[in-house]
């Protein structure tokens, strides 16, 4: 309910702009250019909730009008994508993208208000939802002064309100909503806040009663067919009643339930979800498995989405440089050859030849790097076949033998053969293949073969100092960073991967950064990753990894050497 303000004013916006006459100043209308026919499309998959579809569109929207100087246009297209992204759980790029919208918008300019107030609106939800909650209120307040609208009015000091309210400062959230109450609101607007008021004077007074105002305001939800307050009233009267009437409770939480499912509110059912797996002994197991599905379910949609909005500026920003770059090249060529048309094709002729012989020179060096790494993977599982062929299989052959045909079985011999067979198999699995003298040479070809036209890996650091380091460090480094690209590969969907290297008198740091899909919140530990934590931890390392700030995986590895 809280996010009402920040559409209506927009609609408002909207129309005011379709209405204003055309022949004004600029410097107190907004510029009325002729709408691009995309701007239309836009609207209409945002009408429809093709979100993802209509972020990508408003974005094109947005670079149009930046070629043509229309601010109040492109302040309009970054309205809608930030709105958007914050209600699809992106609060970050939504509080960047309504930053960036109020830039574009003039405060003295009545024309410009209801969009100014959508985005303080909107950087208000975000920091809500973020629980920077002085943040919220700053925003929120920010737009009162611009509120003409009496309802408009009570829902933004509804929010300051609440703000108020979670960071738990209770007596002037309590001032606030009964300073709505007193005006006389909309029936939609005085339930919202006769139940906002009780819940904040129960959390101010534990011994308060807040039942009756709920059920008030339940029934005036009830009367105007508002169904999302009516649910709303029931998680209260469910959340009241949880430690006092558990009987009460489980009515409530049930009746949410249902609603919940017949609106098609995921939020809502989980929440429901909660509080019956807390009440309901008999279904709790049933609820907890629909409860894991749809929070599974939740998960993966949101942070797809947030990926693709992440992708869709990545790849805008991308392009921007590119073109920039491009129109750079341009300009110089034609200087160069306008200076000089006999040195130009020179350093073209010079130039070709160099890329050609660098292509064919890279190519050759990657085709012998790549016959050398099969050349050892060959015999490095021969040697390990017939290791485990002469020392494994013989040696439980032999067990076996004496455990068939033995007179007598004598179990201290027998576990002393199982432990030497054991410590056996340890250093045959500890074997190193291949050791090439240079060992920058086999990292850089080791990672030259994870890259490709689709997949681009930097690397930043590595150079000789690299071959100091002792033998036993290489080779854990090199199977370390094998598991990483190894994973990279078949999960990340990365397309750019950094491999920083700092080399350090006392010790080694490896940083690994790819912009992919990053880790799950419940990630499921394979046997590649606790290979490459042991092989650290063994060389008394530490190995982390986590999601990035701006999306995709972030790892860091850091190897003492003394």
């Amino acid at each position: 309910m809280r996010r009402i303000l920040t559409y209506f004013l927009f609609l408002v916006g909207l129309l005011l702009l379709a209405c204003s006459p055309e022949k004004k100043s600029p410097k107190e209308k907004p510029n009325l250019s002729k709408p691009h026919p995309l701007t239309e499309k836009a609207y209409l998959l945002f009408d429809s909730k093709k979100t993802d579809s209509a972020f990508k569109v408003f974005n094109e929207v947005k670079d149009i009008y930046l070629k043509k100087r229309d601010s109040f246009r492109i302040a309009s297209s970054l309205t809608y994508m930030a709105i958007i992204a914050t209600e699809s759980g992106d609060s970050f790029d939504g509080q960047e993208l309504s930053i960036e919208a109020l830039n574009f918008l003039n405060k003295k300019n009545k024309e410009h208000h209801p969009f100014i107030i959508s985005n303080l609106n909107n950087l208000g939800v975000a920091s809500y939802d973020l629980k920077k909650y002085k943040e919220s209120i700053d925003f929120y307040s920010q737009s009162l002064p611009l509120i003409k609208d009496s309802s408009n009015l009570h829902t933004a000091k509804n929010n300051i309100a609440n703000a108020y309210r979670e960071e738990g400062n209770y007596a002037p959230a309590i001032k606030l909503y009964q300073e709505i109450l007193v005006r006389n609101p909309k029936d939609e607007t005085k339930a919202k806040v006769l139940t906002n008021l009780a819940n904040a004077q129960w959390l101010q007074q534990p011994n308060f009663n807040p039942v009756p105002s709920y059920l008030i305001a339940l029934a005036i939800r009830k009367r105007i067919g508002n169904q999302w307050g009516v649910n709303s009233s029931y998680s209260h009267l469910s959340d009241y009643y949880l430690k006092t009437k558990p009987d009460s409770a489980l009515y409530y939480s049930r009746l949410m339930y249902k609603l919940a499912l017949i609106l098609g509110n995921p939020d809502n059912e989980l929440e429901a979800l909660r509080k019956l797996i807390e009440l309901d002994a008999q279904k709790r197991l049933i609820y907890f498995k629909r409860y894991r599905q749809l929070d599974d379910s939740l998960y993966s949609i949101r942070n797809a989405a947030k990926n693709q909005f992440a992708l869709i500026k990545y790849e805008t920003e991308k392009h921007k440089s590119e073109k920039v770059r491009l129109e750079k090249e341009n300009i110089q060529k034609k200087y160069e050859i306008a200076r000089k048309t006999t040195a130009l094709w020179i350093a073209i002729l010079i130039a070709v030849v160099t890329v050609i012989g660098g292509v064919i020179f890279y190519r050759k060096r990657k085709q012998r790097l790549a016959e050398q790494a099969e050349k050892s993977i060959r015999e490095n599982k021969l040697k390990v076949s017939k290791e485990i062929h002469d020392v494994v299989a013989n040696g439980l052959y032999r067990m076996m033998s004496d455990v068939e045909y033995g007179d007598e079985i004598n179990k201290e011999q027998l576990v002393g053969q199982m432990e030497d067979l054991y410590h056996k198999s340890r250093d045959i699995s500890h074997a190193v293949v291949a050791k090439p003298d240079d060992y920058l040479e086999r990292l850089t070809g080791l990672i030259s073969s994870f890259s490709n036209t689709e997949r681009k890996i930097v690397t930043v650091g590595l150079d000789e100092s690299i071959n100091k380091i002792s033998e036993s460090v290489k080779d854990e480094i090199f199977l370390v960073l094998q598991e990483l690209l190894v994973n990279m590969t078949k999960h990340s969907q990365a397309s750019h991967v950094v491999l920083r290297f700092v080399l350090q008198s006392k010790n080694l740091e490896i940083n690994y950064r790819d912009n992919g899909i990053g880790i799950h919140k419940n990630p499921v530990e394979g046997t590649g990753l606790r290979n490459t934590e042991t092989r650290i931890t063994s060389l008394k390392g530490v190995f982390t990894f986590e999601n990035h700030e701006s999306g995709g995986l972030k790892v860091k590895v850091l190897i003492p050497l003394s």
